[in-house]
């Protein structure tokens, strides 16, 4: 059984839900020389199915998924994010420095906004 992820729209809203699907899809015409319906579809796939390339960023949780049975920790911190490594905070509150693609096993769960709010007059 497949459980999705928690929407994204749901997690940081539907404005900034926007934003981050139009800054990613922008990224993916710019660096990969993508069309843009190419690049739209890539990452809205991605985004549904909790990519941890496309959406990893420090102030996220990221649990693991139902259907894994890998004895991973039930629930990741992302602290910070270097390229494709990550440290992570589990929830004993160790720190451990892990790739990025160890978070396929994972959902993103939870997000504390931390990019910049374009939209804010303040």
């Amino acid at each position: 059984m497949q459980f999705p992820a928690v929407p994204l729209d749901l997690l940081i809203g539907p404005e900034r839900a926007a934003q981050l699907i139009t800054s990613l899809v922008r990224d993916l015409i710019a660096q990969d020389l993508l069309p843009e319906p190419v690049a739209y579809r890539a990452v809205c796939e991605g985004v549904l199915a909790s990519d941890p390339f496309l959406l990893a960023d420090p102030g996220q949780a990221w649990a693991l998924r139902p259907e894994t049975t890998d004895p991973a920790p039930g629930l990741l911190l992302i602290i910070s994010r270097d390229s494709d490594q990550l440290t992570v905070e589990d929830e004993h509150g160790q720190r451990h420095q892990i790739p990025l693609h160890a978070l396929n096993a994972d959902r993103l769960d939870q997000w504390a906004w931390a990019r910049p709010d374009t939209t804010s007059q303040w």
